[in-house]
């Protein structure tokens, strides 16, 4: 503080101390107050100022200022900038198609059936000669429609489908009327389909009838029976005229025994016209 700064302030003070209008007390104690302040006053630590004739051209040394302190505060660490991930763009979520129930399926139409009722009679021609000699039972033919089938439902056989046939039963007897040959049907084929057929088959052709044994098998029983019938009659003491007779009555007596012991079969020559009647229905599907 400068000098006139303490004198500034000792005036200050005067003034002060001479405008209070307080009781005796309060100036006693305000002249206290005052002495203190004007001793505190001329404490200040300021040179004693000096009269001179030559003004002071030096300064007034100031004291130095404190130094502020500096509160270092730590330095945070240097945050490296992140780079965030580009979030997805929200894509608008697919439509979920609305399930479409299956239509329910129409059932499946009845299966169309055509019927080639019982009793039906139809045409064949037989492929191969058959003979009540030559044929047993069982045996297997082929004959050919010679003319279509028809029946319910627009089924046809058409002409010429295969049909496979079976000796039924023979016969054979020692006269050619005797003598039998009979079929029965299996199955026809119609369309590359097959189908089992029951029924009975006839000849309706002129059948063949023929003896199974040979001529000469004969005349050697007539011949036989002839010399066996001369002797005879030489024998009995007839003579020439006793062996004629005995040997006539023997060729008669031959030929009656090649007779007796003849054989005939009935044959069905290849080509025959046959007459087929179904037995039971035959369905046919369409």
């Amino acid at each position: 503080m400068t000098r006139h700064s303490a004198l500034a302030a000792a005036t200050a003070l005067l003034i002060f101390a001479a405008c209070r209008d307080k009781s005796a007390d309060d100036a006693a104690a305000t002249d206290s107050a005052l002495a203190r302040d004007i001793t505190l006053a001329s404490q200040v630590s300021q040179p004693t100022p000096q009269l001179r004739d030559t003004p002071d051209s030096s300064p007034p040394v100031e004291q130095p200022l404190p130094e502020p302190k500096v509160v270092r505060r730590p330095t945070p660490p240097v945050r490296t900038p992140v780079r965030e991930a580009p979030k997805p763009v929200a894509q608008a979520p697919e439509p979920v198609p609305t399930p479409v129930e299956a239509p329910t399926p129409a059932p499946a139409p009845a299966a169309k059936v055509g019927t080639i009722a019982a009793g039906t009679r139809v045409g064949l021609t037989i492929d191969s000669r058959a003979c009540s000699d030559a044929n047993r039972p069982g045996d297997k033919l082929v004959a050919h429609t010679s003319e279509p089938v028809t029946g319910t439902n627009g089924v046809v056989f058409p002409a010429g489908s295969p049909v496979v046939i079976e000796v039924a039963t023979v016969v054979q007897s020692g006269s050619a009327d005797s003598s039998t040959i009979t079929f029965r049907v299996r199955s026809i084929t119609a369309n590359d389909v097959t189908h089992v057929v029951t029924g009975d088959v006839v000849a309706t052709g002129t059948l063949e009838k023929n003896r199974v044994e040979t001529k000469a098998a004969d005349k050697k029983k007539v011949v036989g029976g002839a010399i066996l019938g001369a002797i005879v009659g030489r024998v009995a003491g007839g003579g020439a005229k006793g062996t004629i007779i005995g040997a006539a009555a023997g060729a008669a007596a031959g030929a009656a025994a090649a007779a007796a012991s003849a054989k005939y079969e009935t044959c069905v020559p290849a080509g025959a016209p046959l007459r087929m009647t179904i037995g039971a229905p035959v369905d046919v599907g369409v």
